[in-house]
């Protein structure tokens, strides 16, 4: 058992010196406990020497040839071209929203030019003076400058 749990723990420093050694600084340093530590910074209170460069990755392939790259070009054009299409997408959604609304606020301009009732949401007439009228179409006619074409 004792065993099993040694080579586990070697087994992850082993993993861990490998990953360190790709990301950076890996030191090597002994307690006052003689047991051996190591770690991407260095202890304050103890020498620790820097063994970074004497690691090589385990599941590295022995070949001599130069490897190929991972092709992340394309893979980077597709997300770009994905964010564009999505981009010109909602833009076109967007634009056909602001069409209907632009639409409705002409006919609905069209009608206050007119002669027209209001009604509240029980049915009931609401009564509007010639001038709160005119000022509504005005300010419809305002909104349908700023927004629509």
């Amino acid at each position: 058992m004792k065993l099993l749990c040694l080579e586990v723990v070697l087994g992850g420093l082993l993993l861990t010196a490998s990953a360190v050694a790709y990301s950076g600084e890996l030191y090597r340093w002994v307690d006052e406990g003689g047991r051996v530590h190591f770690g991407d910074r260095p202890p304050v209170d103890t020498k620790a020497k820097d063994i970074s460069g004497n690691l090589t990755p385990i599941n590295a392939v022995g070949s001599t040839e130069k490897r190929q790259p991972l092709n992340t070009v394309r893979v980077s054009r597709n997300v770009d071209e994905e964010y564009q299409a999505r981009q010109l997408r909602e833009a076109q959604e967007k634009q056909q929203e602001m069409d209907k609304a632009c639409s409705k606020a002409r006919s609905n301009l069209k009608i206050l030019q007119g002669r027209v009732a209001f009604f509240d949401n029980n049915g009931n007439e609401v009564r509007r003076t010639e001038r709160e009228r005119q000022q509504m179409a005005a300010k419809l006619q305002r909104q349908i400058n700023d927004y629509c074409s």
